[in-house]
């Protein structure tokens, strides 16, 4: 068995698989009744008031659009330097989509975008967008390093 060396990539790509049809039978079980009062959730939901919590938020959001044009091909790869650390921004480089200037193009959407705040110098963003007329899903890490909030993962179901 061969081992690997390398990193794990910055940048994870994953396949969409749809579910299975149920038949017309709901596919939810029960929720069994609760004996115990509810715990209050470690994660919480950022909200735009929030004095450092809107700088997160604003971060998050520049990051999520700038990501989801360099997918469309509509912007170049070299302008997330600003809001994603190299590995990101390299392995973008090699599967972004092939610029598309002097086409006429429909321009890419964020339909939602969520952030939480798992630890205090780290974010997790995710998602729903729309490329090319198709609904995709992002997830993005961003941590708080030297002053400033840069993306240093990324998932999506893009291609």
């Amino acid at each position: 068995m061969r081992r690997r060396t390398d990193k794990p990539a910055a940048v994870r790509f994953v396949r969409y698989r749809p579910m299975p049809a149920t038949r017309g039978a709901l596919a939810l079980r029960p929720a069994p009744p609760r004996t115990h009062p509810p715990r209050p959730p470690g994660l919480r939901l950022v909200r735009p008031a929030d004095g450092v919590e809107a700088e997160v938020r604003a971060v998050a959001d520049a990051a999520v659009r700038l990501i989801v044009e360099v997918l469309a091909g509509t912007r170049p790869t070299h302008q997330l330097s600003l809001v994603a650390v190299p590995a990101v921004c390299r392995e973008l480089l090699h599967r972004a989509a092939p610029s598309l200037a002097g086409r006429r193009v429909v321009p890419p959407r964020v339909l939602s975008c969520r952030t939480q705040r798992p630890a205090r110098a780290i974010a997790e963003t995710t998602a729903v967008v729309v490329i090319a007329g198709r609904v995709h899903a992002l997830a993005l890490r961003l941590d708080h390093t030297r002053g400033r909030w840069r993306c240093t993962a990324l998932e999506t179901t893009a291609r």
